[in-house]
């Protein structure tokens, strides 16, 4: 995810984004939220790398693993929700990022 995220994203949204004209409190906002989601998605696979490597109390990667079920799972929801509701024809398919976050929140 983080590799599309990184490339396409950037590539198709994020570059287009920033060559419009539109106020440049709210560019700079979304280029923030653009490096905030890429360090979100980032920063769980090396916590459960972590975990897994080291002599983890199993109890405690439990709980890591439910947390980090439940943020993807809120995120799936996050994004399936707007899209579906956009009135954009296809929105469904072109904005497909909620199968995967409902997908690794639902096998964590």
């Amino acid at each position: 995810m983080l590799a599309g995220h990184s490339s396409i994203g950037r590539r198709q949204f994020f570059l287009p984004m920033l060559d419009i004209t539109f106020d440049p409190t709210a560019k700079r906002t979304m280029e923030f939220v653009g490096h905030m989601s890429a360090i979100s998605m980032l920063l769980p696979p090396i916590v459960l790398l972590y975990a897994e490597i080291t002599t983890t109390d199993t109890q405690a990667l439990h709980y890591i693993v439910i947390y980090l079920a439940l943020q993807f799972a809120a995120w799936g929801v996050d994004h399936l929700l707007p899209t579906t509701t956009s009135g954009l024809p296809g929105a469904i398919y072109k904005m497909f990022q909620w199968v995967l976050f409902l997908a690794i929140g639902g096998l964590a």
